[in-house]
């Protein structure tokens, strides 16, 4: 099964990583205190046999005596849970029997407590030994007194085994506990920790599709880069509709008059009384379509460039392009003015080739159109010490525009209007040259100079 959710992954990570820890920290406690627990029942072994040897001291041995045998009261365990206090009023306790000990002398026993009577002969090496007696395990300590007498101390294994299972027990016992309340703290702090994130969310569920303003909560620094990124996103969308309104209205105006002139055109064909009068109204309506199917392609690409994020770049020589862009226009146009070209061989740029041509088109286009007869236009281009390209096009103008104007779209100048145009081309230029990461300048200079200045980052070798 899969988990999409992060509420869910936090939950069981921290949970995990909780009951690691403890059982974990449970571990390390239960054999430290198993260590310790080995050494303290070590040690009361070694007491034990220090303590049966020095009462020997006081007591000598008998050679040729029989055993002398120890009773050990035996206490059953009736299975109730008496309290210290409880055991400690039946006058013993139940590890008696789980406690013996043995003195031997010359290989003869000669004193032993009666639980220690099936032991076998002690082992005649000093320390800990372990040993197995009908079935049961027992720890076992010798400490040799001279004279060949050992002091021989047991103690059965289950003894530790009991108070191991007692501390396991304690350790894991407030785990399973607090298990439970540790889950649901968690889950609460999580649930507090993404209550940020839920605010986001519903923030954004709830607003309406024209609500495109930005989202101003107070969040984490987490969740900042996130909110920043949806604002983006949203004035992205908010630009990106204006430009659809924008499009649709300057669509809407530019095309009302030609269709005005069209039906107006039509109307007179209607009327027409005479074959000249018919031929005047259908070439008068052949004009209109195609200039308006010149606005219409104009408004279609300014459409398409302005949902363009990102172009296909690929190197080209500068002067490849400029002639390129120079042999798409019509004849008549070029053979109107002078064409001087100042760009050196050597340079190179990076760009949508298609669309650079499509720009300086445009602007040998109307730098063509807009200048007085056998004039001459120069093209120039210079590589500034940061690398950066300046394509410089003049022309002498018939009339002067006001330069802040320049570029806008659908503004034509009052004395160009008998002149074919839409204009929409500068603006369409600004918009590729903004994709190669450009910009565009405007300048006019008394009495008939018209600059337009293009600035390109230059590739780089």
């Amino acid at each position: 099964m899969q988990i999409n959710s992060i509420k869910v992954w936090l939950l069981i990570v921290i949970n995990l990583i909780v009951i690691c820890s403890l059982s974990f920290t449970a571990l390390v406690s239960y054999k430290d205190a198993m260590h310790e627990l080995d050494e303290i029942y070590d040690a009361q072994l070694a007491r034990n046999a220090r303590l049966v040897a020095t009462m020997l001291t006081a007591m000598p041995v008998q050679p040729d005596a029989n055993p002398l045998v120890v009773s050990v009261p035996e206490f059953t365990d009736t299975g109730e849970n008496l309290t210290s206090a409880q055991e400690r009023r039946q006058g013993g306790h139940k590890y008696e029997q789980k406690i013996a000990f043995q003195v031997w002398q010359d290989n003869r026993l000669v004193m032993a407590s009666e639980n220690a009577g099936q032991f076998p002969e002690p082992m005649t090496e000093q320390g800990y030994h372990e040993l197995l007696e009908q079935g049961v395990h027992w720890i076992s300590f010798s400490l040799p007194q001279g004279n060949g007498l050992w002091v021989f101390t047991a103690q059965r294994e289950d003894v530790r085994q009991e108070m191991s299972e007692h501390i396991a027990l304690a350790q894991i016992r407030p785990i399973l506990v607090m298990m439970l309340p540790l889950s649901i703290l968690i889950y609460l702090v999580v649930k507090l920790i993404l209550r940020p994130l839920n605010r986001l969310q519903h923030s954004v569920a709830a607003r309406q599709a024209e609500q495109l303003t930005e989202i101003s909560l107070k969040q984490p620094a987490e969740l900042q880069p996130i909110q920043q990124a949806i604002n983006q996103l949203i004035q992205r969308v908010r630009h990106y509709i204006q430009q659809e309104r924008r499009f649709v209205a300057d669509a809407a105006h530019e095309l009302r008059t030609p269709l005005s002139i069209l039906q107006l055109h039509a109307q007179n064909l209607q009327k027409a009384t005479s074959t000249e009068e018919q031929h005047e109204a259908i070439s008068a309506i052949i004009d209109g379509s195609k200039r308006m199917t010149h606005l219409v392609n104009q408004l279609l690409t300014l459409s398409r460039l302005e949902r363009i994020q990102d172009i296909h770049c690929s190197r080209a020589a500068l002067v490849s392009v400029v002639e390129d862009a120079l042999s798409q226009l019509p004849l008549p146009l070029l053979d109107k003015v002078s064409w001087q070209l100042d760009i050196a061989s050597n340079i190179v740029i990076s760009g949508d080739h298609i669309l650079l041509q499509s720009a300086l088109r445009n602007i040998f286009d109307n730098a063509s159109k807009y200048a007085q007869n056998n004039s001459l236009i120069r093209v120039v281009a210079t590589v500034t010490e940061a690398s950066n390209l300046t394509l410089t096009v003049q022309n002498q103008s018939t009339v002067l525009p006001e330069p802040q104007r320049m570029g806008n779209r659908f503004f034509r100048h009052q004395g160009h209007q008998h002149i074919d145009g839409s204009g929409l081309g500068l603006s369409i230029t600004q918009r590729i040259i903004e994709l190669h990461g450009g910009s565009i300048q405007f300048e006019v200079q008394q009495p008939d100079r018209v600059i337009v200045t293009l600035a390109l980052p230059v590739a780089l070798a």
